[in-house]
């Protein structure tokens, strides 16, 4: 087996105010059966399962697809990237090319799935785009390079470069472009409806763009956030200690208030109007707007290593859990840049010694992974984003033969 190694995008798939205010009209004003399809429990490592709004087949992966390590949701379409570096795009309201990948394209470690584009991270730390590019969405900055992370709106676009600073381009109606002064440190981002939000090494998120509904009223103090995600309208943080903040309205009416007691909590997802969280225990919880199923899961979806809130639709990674599958899962977490990467190289060592049949080096490289896990543990990580990494890895340790 060939181990890869694969740069964590933030799963956020964000749509424009306005055009979203037209669209969910429409499809919360029609209840037709097929928006709530069956779906096949998928059992295999590195499969997708989705649910929700199915128009257009959004909801419905590619028959076959396997081996996949990272998801993002769209407006109408969905992305895949597989561990070979390449990427599978779906959903048939595909005007503007925005699910049909560049011919040859390869050494992908990050997606991003917008309103009507799409974009991809290579290895080399350039960025790809392809789709619409009515607002300049695909209009990168020449020059742009060295980037670590991408985020892909409804009609702008966010990359974080590996000096903690952001870059933006495309529609700024809403000032989504307009990045604070001397903004710097930035270990995440993600691109919403008409704002912007970026975490901070210090665990504090700050935001720019359109406040009409409250998408930037980030609540005064907030601290120890280790992810976040940017709706439509509204933005989510993950702290620390698993629990999970939101800020801002929906104009639905539909509270974006997590659900009660909610804990445990390693990964999240804002999509249109509802958001998804995943569980430590591989299960996904989900809230807000439900009028295709979006916010509902599958009964039984379990073994989920991402998570990733479309438009009416959502997306989940599922896995059977090997060395692959842990790297997808770090992939997963929208933490800080750096020890993600920290924690990605020492698993790709593992996997290096693994595929030279050096397994004495293998465990001791997952060793130093569990190591590192423990000592960021409600620091750069969570206490239940740490608690899973070592519990995985000890379990791939243990089917070696590790000491």
């Amino acid at each position: 087996m060939k181990y890869a190694n694969r740069i964590h995008n933030k799963h956020d798939r964000r749509i424009s105010i306005h055009a979203l205010l037209l669209i969910l009209a429409l499809v919360t004003s029609i209840a037709l059966p097929s928006l709530r399809p069956a779906v096949a429990h998928a059992q295999a490592s590195g499969t997708v399962v989705g649910w929700g709004d199915n128009s257009g087949g959004k909801a419905t992966p590619p028959a076959g697809l396997s081996g996949v390590t990272a998801i993002s949701a769209g407006s109408s379409h969905s992305l895949a990237l597989k561990s070979d570096g390449t990427v599978v795009g779906w959903g048939t309201d595909n005007d503007n090319g925005q699910a049909t990948p560049p011919a040859g394209l390869s050494g992908v470690v990050a997606i991003a799935a917008g309103g009507n584009h799409s974009l991809a991270l290579k290895s080399d730390g350039t960025v790809v785009g392809w789709g619409s590019n009515f607002f300049g969405q695909l209009n990168f900055p020449a020059g742009l390079s060295a980037v670590t992370a991408i985020s892909a709106g409804f009609t702008h676009s966010l990359a974080l470069k590996s000096d903690g600073t952001v870059v933006a381009w495309g529609n700024n109606d809403n000032n989504q472009l307009n990045i604070p002064v001397g903004l710097s440190g930035v270990v995440a981002i993600s691109a919403g409806g008409g704002h912007s939000l970026a975490l901070k090494s210090d665990g504090t998120v700050v935001g720019w763009g359109d406040n009409t509904f409250g998408g930037l009223d980030i609540p005064a103090g907030l601290s120890g956030v280790v992810a976040i995600s940017a709706g439509l309208t509204y933005g989510l943080a993950l702290k620390s200690d698993g629990t999970v903040v939101s800020w801002g309205v929906n104009f639905f009416g539909d509270a974006m208030t997590p659900p009660a007691g909610l804990s445990g909590v390693m990964a999240i997802s804002a999509g249109g109007v509802h958001s998804l969280a995943l569980k430590s225990d591989g299960t996904v919880v989900g809230w807000g707007e439900n009028s295709s199923g979006e916010a509902t899961p599958p009964v039984g979806l379990s073994g989920v290593v991402a998570v990733a809130a479309g438009l009416t639709h959502s997306l989940a990674l599922v896995s059977a859990f090997d060395l692959d599958d842990l790297i997808a899962l770090v992939n997963g977490l929208n933490v800080h840049q750096g020890i993600q990467s920290s924690l990605l190289a020492k698993l790709n060592a593992a996997a290096a010694a693994l595929d030279a049949d050096d397994t004495a080096t293998g465990c001791t490289k997952l060793g130093d992974f569990i190591n590192e896990c423990a000592a960021q543990s409600g620091k750069k990580l969570s206490v239940e984003q740490a608690n899973e990494l070592i519990t995985r890895a000890d379990e791939i340790r243990a089917s070696l033969g590790c000491p």
